[in-house]
């Protein structure tokens, strides 16, 4: 009696497991849309105010979300809600053989390495990341 109950037992939470992963398929749209929810909360680099708060993050993989801008059609330009802007260098490589001028204005994410020091580039000041990924609408 008692391995009977505990092989239904076993096969109804297994049939429960199984039933709830394959439900839950997110879109790309339901996928971007929770990495803007969860990435521009209180706490996240993405809510950072300065440079100081978004020191923390140094040298760590981390998701930014932002308005997409470019600085002399070759660097990328994350700029967060609080106008503290995040260079994309040689943006314009990373998205080789695609338009991405279509972000321009856009609210996009971008997910890589960030490196808060400056760099010698010619109107690029500021913190940067190193990009491994990047999405917008």
């Amino acid at each position: 009696m008692r391995r009977t109950l505990i092989a239904l037992l076993f096969v109804a939470g297994g049939s429960t497991l199984l039933t709830t992963s394959c439900s839950e398929q997110k879109t790309p749209e339901q996928e971007r849309a929770d990495v803007f929810h969860r990435e521009t909360a209180p706490g996240s680099p993405s809510g950072s105010a300065d440079v100081e708060q978004l020191e923390t993050w140094s040298g760590r993989k981390i998701t930014l979300v932002g308005t997409f801008e470019h600085l002399n059609f070759k660097h990328g330009i994350l700029k967060l809600e609080s106008g503290l802007k995040v260079y994309l260098p040689h943006f314009d490589l990373f998205m080789e053989g695609d338009d991405w001028l279509k972000y321009v204005g856009q609210r996009c994410y971008a997910y890589g390495i960030l490196h808060t020091y400056t760099k010698n580039i010619e109107g690029y000041r500021g913190p940067s990341l190193e990009l491994f990924d990047f999405s917008g609408p």
